[in-house]
């Protein structure tokens, strides 16, 4: 890799920018490779600006920093770290739950043989994939450069796209203005809305006429900022403020404009004309002062709203064609998103329950447009708006909600029957007098099941509704308040989670003996974690856990529990027991190296036994990742430490991976043990007498979970099993109450 020390610089001209470098982002879990970028492209400028390089050690980190940085313009990204798919975990997160559609993400991968599915690079718009070992100086350097002029390019339309929104939504403003001077006051507003000039700028409007000889004596009719004082003076006025250098630049720019009626940019003095004599034999001049020097894309829109506002102040003709600009979905043909939640805004929230939102999702839309080219899946767009046209008339709104999918607002009188929705999605689609039989999902949303929450809040419940009608494979799926409540309940328990794991006072252990079942005497423990929240109730790790682990906070939770379960373990043995204590890790954790070297920490500081720890992890993660744990896990065990399979019988393993499984327990799942005495007691039987033989073949020690009654303890027994936990011996308890109990059931 010595060639990545050898980059030349661009010779591309500089941009207009709020940065002076650009901002890439490395996801690499080794070390010395990161060290490397960063040598490599510290050196290196394009388009002016050098590069200011991000490292993140995994995908959580890097979804961390994602985040909290919005102006990244590229993501160098190992496929392979934490797991074997946390990297397309990374890609998802930044393209479906950041929303960020223009970073650009570059794959890298130090295993030859791992290749990403072309649908995956196609669905999450990855840019390229490398081995790093392909990856020479000319390569990276090209990659890199390539890379961030595509970003640049989507950035500049981004920024074009969000600007034409707000001059149209600007320009219906002034529609409402009827006298001139309150229509030019309001011009002048919405230009400094449109381009940011602070207070300390400002803008002045002008008004003459042809018989004008001396334009210094041209009226001031409007003023903003520390402009606002001079109106119903003369622009004369205006020109006092300034030295006489700057007065000349203005009065120069002001005569170019009135000489060949047209509008002066400069970055930080503009001069906009504006030519109404057919209409009442007059001309506006629009001097325009900003502190800071305004940019490309600001002079652009500057730009476009001096020619909205042209022609009398009212250019309906223009107005209507920025329109489409903003708001068309050229897809479908149709008014986009945007649009629609900008008409939804403008319905009264009083009045808003009396209407349904109705949205129609095209399946495998992607793969379509994939093997068959944009043209036909525009056209499958475009029958479906058409089809949609002629059964449903009734709908007030119609619009695109995303790439395939429309989205329809009826009144609710007039919404149609579930049935009609289901015969519709029967109908085929007509294209070119061909019939098309395409399958539609379809959610219903009543806005009167959400009288409080505002329109981009019911955006987020209707995409939603309609994800989980695609991951329940339901074809027509009403919205019910059950999945707001679920949804409301998660906001509420990660912002209270933040705030519990910041003071860490509000989490204790509850531990539950495991016990050798031919004398009931005590073998271990294992530890649980139990959260009490504000308001004195418990939550159960089954809820907040899954928060933590999507919101990136596991690592801090797993390594409390550790560090209270290292307490715990040492209060034991003070008080002459030598049993060990197990703890769960989180999926995401297990194979970060801050667990590990806090565990090798603990041990080679003397503070535990290595034997009186043991670590647990599901089966369904040990068997899924177990080329990324396997090695982690032996780790553990060479440190003395034991490792223990939770769920065992739950999960996806095969017989192949069995062989291959690193662990030294294997816990059986309750429902075997609850089964055994139910209906289906002889599969349940057969199921663990199969588990047990497992077990002695590749050398495994055995816990059994969930013993509530002697009945299923006797036939664990007779089956060749030992040991066990659940309510039949004792719940999960303090460890005050466990050091009464454990005074009460001494271990043998």
């Amino acid at each position: 890799m010595n060639e990545l020390f050898e980059f030349s610089e661009s010779h591309s001209e500089p941009i207009s920018s709020t940065t002076d470098k650009w901002k890439v982002l490395s996801v690499e879990d080794d070390q010395s490779y990161q060290d490397v970028i960063a040598l490599a492209l510290s050196d290196l400028t394009f388009m002016g600006k050098g590069i200011e390089l991000i490292r993140a050690n995994s995908a959580a980190q890097a979804a961390t920093i994602l985040s909290k940085q919005q102006d990244i313009s590229l993501i160098l990204l190992d496929i392979i770290m934490e797991t074997d798919d946390a990297g397309f975990y990374l890609v998802d997160t930044v393209r479906n739950i950041l929303g960020d559609t223009i970073v650009r993400i570059v794959l890298l991968t130090g295993q030859p043989g791992i290749n990403p599915r072309q649908d995956a690079m196609q669905e999450y718009d990855i840019a390229e994939y490398w081995n790093k070992a392909d990856l020479n100086a000319e390569k990276l350097l090209s990659v890199v450069v390539s890379n961030l002029r595509t970003w640049q390019m989507s950035h500049e339309l981004y920024v074009a796209r969000r600007g034409l929104q707000m001059i149209v939504d600007a320009s219906r403003a002034l529609t409402a203005k009827q006298d001139v001077d309150a229509f030019a006051h309001t011009v002048l507003e919405e230009i400094a809305h449109v381009i940011n000039i602070p207070n300390s700028g400002g803008i002045a409007c002008a008004l003459t006429d042809e018989q004008h000889e001396n334009i210094s004596q041209a009226a001031i009719v409007a003023a903003t900022q520390h402009f606002r004082p001079l109106v119903n003076s003369d622009l004369e006025n205006v020109y006092a403020l300034y030295s006489k250098d700057k007065q000349r630049v203005i009065q120069q720019a002001v005569a170019e404009c009135i000489d060949l009626r047209q509008h002066v940019f400069h970055q930080n003095l503009s001069v906009l004309y504006f030519d109404t004599r057919q209409y009442d034999n007059q001309q506006y001049l629009m001097l325009i002062d900003s502190p800071h020097n305004l940019d490309d894309s600001h002079l652009s829109l500057l730009q476009v709203f001096a020619e909205n506002i042209s022609s009398g102040f009212v250019n309906q003709a223009l107005m209507d064609r920025l329109s489409q600009l903003a708001y068309l979905d050229a897809s479908f043909g149709i008014q986009n998103r945007n649009w629609l939640v900008r008409e939804l805004k403008q319905i009264k929230s009083s009045n808003r329950s009396e209407y349904t939102l109705i949205l129609f999702r095209l399946e495998n839309q992607d793969a379509i447009e994939m093997m068959v080219g944009s043209d036909y899946a525009n056209a499958i767009r475009r029958a479906l708006v058409a089809s949609l046209k002629q059964h449903f008339p009734a709908s007030m709104l119609m619009a695109s909600w995303d790439d395939d999918t429309i989205g329809m607002v009826f009144p609710k009188q007039q919404v149609p029957k579930i049935y009609e929705i289901e015969q519709f999605r029967g109908l085929p689609l007509v294209i070119d007098n061909v019939d098309i039989q395409q399958q539609i999902n379809v959610g219903i949303l009543h806005f009167s099941d959400l009288p409080s929450l505002a329109i981009h809040q019911i955006v987020i419940v209707a995409n939603l509704a309609l994800n989980k009608a695609r991951f329940r494979n339901l074809h027509v799926l009403q919205f019910d308040t059950q999945m707001l409540n679920s949804l409301t309940a998660r906001m509420n328990i990660l912002s209270e989670l933040k705030s519990a794991i910041a003071s860490q006072d509000s989490f204790h252990l509850a531990l539950q003996p495991k016990v050798d079942m031919s004398n009931g005497k005590p073998v271990g423990f294992e530890a649980l974690l139990r959260w009490q929240r504000h308001d004195g109730s418990m939550c159960p790790p089954s809820d907040f856990i899954p928060v933590a682990e999507a919101s990136g906070m596991s690592l801090e939770l797993s390594e409390l529990v550790l560090k209270m379960t290292v307490d715990a373990i040492q209060h034991i043995h003070k008080a002459g027991y030598h049993l060990p204590v197990s703890f769960n890790l989180a999926n995401n954790d297990v194979s970060h190296p801050a667990i590990y070297r806090a565990i090798e920490a603990y041990i080679d500081t003397n503070q535990i036994l290595p034997s009186m720890l043991e670590i647990e992890v599901t089966e369904s993660q040990a068997t899924r990742d177990y080329r990324v744990l396997n090695p982690i896990l032996t780790k553990f065990i060479g440190l003395g430490v034991k490792v223990s399979i939770d769920d065992f019988g739950t999960g996806y393993s095969s017989l192949s991976q069995l062989t291959n499984l690193v662990a030294t327990t294997i816990k059986v799942d309750r429902q075997f043990v609850h089964d055994l005495t139910g209906e289906d007691n002889e599969n349940a039987l057969h199921i663990i007498q199969m588990i047990i033989r497992i077990a002695q073949r590749f050398n495994f020690d055995v816990i059994v979970e969930g013993i509530e009654t002697k009945e299923q303890e006797a036939l664990l027994l007779e089956n060749d099993f030992r040991f066990a936990q659940g309510y039949l011996y004792a719940k999960p308890m303090p460890l005050s109450d466990l050091m009464d109990w454990l005074a009460a059931n001494p271990p043998a």
